[in-house]
């Protein structure tokens, strides 16, 4: 689910680059993690894409590579680091023209306060970081007019980031997304329209819209109500598990009103201390209500270990076929 995130412009935008391994979704003692990713069509398989990433000692990203095996493309981003700190970013890529290099520049307290992007083509884009109680607050950037502000419970966790974009002679675009335990779980564009929601439930993934209907909308209203009142003061009577147990509920009892965007189901080994380790994963075509893809990924440990392997295994599609059945999808 991450392995676009370095190449990704918008990702550049939102959040801090110096990226640990938990902010892919893998273990701290993570050393290397490869991803071998398959198209799926009328049960015939292809390698479509080889990624993988590297981490160093302490846990932080030093390099990625992806390699799209359909149209020949490639790309390798490589991060350096400094006393600890991210020091610059290089990026290239089979095509030339979008080859890039990331300088970050920090305060005397050691936060990150300035990104800077040049591209191959003379061009340049500068991300400025702002702070508030030692945690951030506003990221915006000069090339693309989108503000980003972070808010915080009173025990400094995110629960609602706002994204505002300029546009020259018409109201901002404004967009609000909440979140638990720094998962997104809804969000909205104002004034209160298009409305998306996220379920995480065991090894299930939902992404969904809600189309216009009146009723449904008030309702969620009256939940984003509370949870802005709520949240900010950590007391909300559920944790992310729960709420998303309850947004099943509700997706279940309201097919013929909700729009699936995008389904995952993911398979999980368990290693000595019980961290969860992903070994696979399927993207389902929800119009087909089939698997397009799958990813297979093979985790070495700072320790050497190794889980999982790239290989396609057959068994394991069959179990993710079989794991649809089991998701209403309208």
């Amino acid at each position: 689910m991450c392995i676009l995130l370095l190449n990704s412009p918008a990702f550049l935008a939102q959040s801090l680059p110096q990226i640990n391994v938990k902010d892919y979704g893998f273990e701290p003692n993570t050393k290397q993690v490869e991803i071998t990713t398959y198209n799926v069509e009328n049960d015939s398989v292809m390698v479509s894409k080889i990624s993988s990433y590297s981490f160093n000692n302490e846990g932080d990203i030093e390099s990625y590579e992806n390699r799209n095996k359909q149209n020949k493309t490639w790309g390798k981003e490589k991060n350096t680091y400094k006393k600890g700190r991210l020091h610059n970013r290089t990026g290239k890529y089979s095509n030339s023209t979008l080859n890039k290099k990331h300088y970050y520049a920090y305060d005397d307290n050691g936060y990150l306060i300035n990104e800077q992007i040049r591209f191959n083509n003379g061009n340049t884009n500068t991300i400025k970081f702002e702070y508030k109680d030692n945690l951030l607050h506003k990221i915006s950037s000069n090339a693309d007019d989108v503000v980003i502000t972070h808010h915080y419970t009173q025990k400094g966790h995110l629960f609602k980031k706002v994204y505002s974009k300029k546009q020259a002679g018409k109201p901002n675009v404004v967009t609000n997304h909440f979140y638990l335990e720094n998962k997104e779980i809804f969000s909205y564009t104002e004034s209160k329209y298009h409305y998306k929601a996220h379920i995480y439930n065991e090894n299930v993934y939902i992404g969904f819209e809600l189309i216009d209907d009146e009723r449904l909308k008030s309702k969620l209203d009256t939940g984003i109500q509370r949870f802005n009142k709520e949240a900010p003061k950590d007391n909300l009577p559920f944790n992310l598990q729960k709420h998303c147990n309850q947004t099943w509920q509700f997706y279940d009892k309201n097919l013929d009103k909700v729009i699936p965007f995008e389904l995952k189901i993911y398979k999980y080994k368990k290693d000595a201390l019980g961290n969860k380790i992903k070994y696979a994963e399927a993207v389902v075509d929800i119009e087909t209500k089939t698997i397009s893809s799958v990813s297979f990924y093979k985790t070495t440990f700072k320790n050497n270990t190794v889980v999982g392997n790239t290989s396609f295994d057959e068994n394991l599609f069959s179990e993710f076929k079989e794991d649809i059945t089991y998701i209403n999808i309208p």
